[in-house]
């Protein structure tokens, strides 16, 4: 789905009609609102006409049910199910339940099949079965056969609506056939796919290459392409936005295992995957369980009971934090001064952790890290931890002579941030490759988690590196 943002000043868009161009203003969602419930019906059918079903659906939904059925009223059946498929699926389902029911069967069968089932499979069963029995008989076999696919597969994102030609038909057949066409949407049919009698897959041709190939009377595969890149039914998500990601393409066709072409995914529907599995990855990185809706929908009860669980993880984790400090009491006491300078190692090393599990995290997500990898990683994590801690324990050591701190004092801070700071390295970069190789999100393995683990190895660190030098060099004052 497009997301459109709407600057201050109003937004113009050129349409044409009869070859001249005509601009329209995108109308603000109380503009909209305003020409709805003053009864402006001429100009907002001609608005919704002209619009970006995007723009449109924003302003949809802030309205009523009753103000929907209005609206739903002044336009025809296509264009309710092009604006009802970018409505959030709060609106959405609040819609199934309150429109009538010829406009509820209008609007899903009228809807392209893979939003329709990207819609069902988040309804609760006993509204999808009723949902279920309003299509028409082939839009419902349709609609149980994409269900029928395992959940985040290929199978539940692909339309199983495109267009094939035979390879042995003539380019002019070809046009003319796409000419009477009038069941499958225009902006399927830029990429059309080639099959053979029984309907396996032989290659593709661009709408543009049949506009410009120089003998009508040519047939298909004289100028079809291979079509290298397939998806399969059952393969994850994952795998389709990795595919379009490497391979640069608008859509790609997905076939079974005996080659027969059975749809397509369109880049639109992988950028919704992709987009929900970033923010998965944000939420967990931040310490918390992913959202199944947006924050300001999700109810507080869910959202404290989301947090709740990590942060009460974390608080334990944190907890063998006071213990290692309780563990080096004597020297504590006898060397207060120490103390001073717990906040800033035992913070470098979350933040050095933090920062490489961001990379590898990054790097396993878009394939440019694989598990076999993480040997070069470490290497890698070791030498720049090795280095950044060094920078950083030159200016601890320069801190802490500022302070009034002894040279022994000061080099006892310098070299525990040198160690700090590389283990917190090793441990963000390498806890990402320990979650992937147990086929966890490597996400879990979050900011907050990677700094508790480095809080309790930074004092112990630390302590021993600080009693080690005092002991063998004195304090120095």
């Amino acid at each position: 789905m497009a997301f459109t943002f709407l600057p201050k000043k109003p937004v113009m868009m050129m349409t044409f009609q009869n070859g001249a161009p005509k601009a329209i203003e995108v109308l603000t969602r109380g503009q909209f609102q305003h020409e709805l419930r003053s009864r402006q019906f001429r100009h907002l059918r001609n608005y919704c006409r002209m619009a970006e079903p995007a723009d449109i659906a924003e302003s949809v939904d802030g309205l009523s049910s009753a103000e929907v059925i209005v609206l739903f009223r002044l336009l025809p059946k296509r264009r309710r199910a092009e604006i009802f498929t970018y409505l959030s699926f709060d609106v959405q389902e609040r819609l199934l339940e309150d429109l009538p029911d010829n406009v509820v069967t209008n609007l899903l069968n009228e809807m392209e099949a893979d939003d329709r089932t990207k819609l069902l499979e988040d309804l609760p069963d006993e509204i999808r079965g009723r949902i279920l029995l309003k299509l028409s008989p082939e839009e419902r076999r349709t609609a149980w056969q994409l269900l029928s696919y395992p959940e985040d597969s290929v199978g539940r994102l692909m339309n199983p609506d495109f267009i094939s030609l035979r390879a042995d038909m003539k380019i002019a057949q070809a046009f003319d056939f796409l000419r009477w066409n009038t069941v499958y949407p225009e902006d399927l049919a830029v990429e059309l796919f080639v099959t053979d009698a029984q309907g396996r897959l032989k290659g593709q041709v661009s709408l543009s290459a049949l506009v410009l190939a120089d003998a009508p009377g040519s047939t298909i595969d004289s100028i079809m392409e291979p079509s290298n890149v397939t998806l399969k039914p059952e393969d994850i998500e994952e795998a389709a936005v990795d595919i379009f990601r490497k391979y640069d393409q608008s859509v790609i066709p997905v076939t079974d295992s005996g080659g027969v072409l059975l749809g397509i995914v369109t880049a639109d529907d992988v950028f919704d995957v992709a987009e929900e599995d970033a923010t998965e990855d944000i939420q967990q990185f931040g310490g918390q369980a992913t959202l199944e809706d947006s924050y300001f929908e999700t109810p507080l009860k869910t959202l404290i009971r989301k947090r709740g669980g990590w942060l009460a993880l974390l608080f334990f984790g944190e907890l063998f934090t006071g213990t290692a400090l309780r563990h080096y009491d004597e020297a504590i006491a006898s060397m207060r001064y120490l103390v001073y300078f717990v906040p800033l190692i035992i913070s470098s090393g979350g933040n050095s952790g933090s920062q490489a599990a961001s990379l590898v995290i990054r790097g396993l997500a878009v394939n440019e890290m694989k598990p076999g990898d993480f040997m070069r990683v470490f290497k890698r994590e070791l030498a720049a931890g090795l280095w950044l801690g060094l920078l950083l324990g030159v200016i601890g050591y320069m801190r802490a002579l500022a302070w009034g701190q002894s040279h022994p004092v000061a080099a006892a801070v310098g070299l525990s941030l040198v160690g700090v700071v590389a283990f917190g390295g090793l441990v963000g970069s390498m806890l990402p490759f320990l979650m992937k190789s147990m086929k966890l999100d490597p996400a879990v393995s979050s900011s907050p988690f990677i700094a508790s683990l480095s809080d309790v190895t930074g004092i112990i660190i630390y302590f021993n590196v600080a009693s080690w030098i005092l002991h063998r060099f004195g304090t120095g004052q």
